[in-house]
């Protein structure tokens, strides 16, 4: 009986770490997609305001903005990735995208 019941625990909590990896490589994925689907929608010449607009929709991202001499530089990153994936979006003084990147 004892054993039986150490096998029947056994499989739920395989069970559940299947299903806990299925889930954690579903949100990984859309994350990715999330970066790279938002950093092509930012080409030069879009507003900043725009860029700022469309981030807010992002459910799996976080944003950083960085002033520098020549304007400023937003990077959005899903903290799934660790860091590693990011979209780089750098502007110019009058709030106009210059360029923007999946790194």
């Amino acid at each position: 009986m004892q054993a039986m019941k150490r096998s029947i625990l056994a499989d739920i909590a395989a069970i559940a770490a299947i299903a806990l990896l299925v889930t954690v490589t579903f949100y990984w994925i859309e994350a990715r997609r999330e970066v790279i689907f938002l950093c092509d929608n930012f080409s030069p010449g879009v507003s900043k305001k725009s860029v700022l607009r469309q981030l807010n929709t992002a459910n799996l991202l976080l944003w950083d903005t960085e002033f520098m001499a020549n304007g400023s530089k937003v990077e959005a990153y899903s903290p799934l990735h660790f860091g590693i994936m990011q979209c780089s979006v750098e502007f110019n003084k009058q709030d106009i995208v210059v360029f923007s990147i999946v790194e």
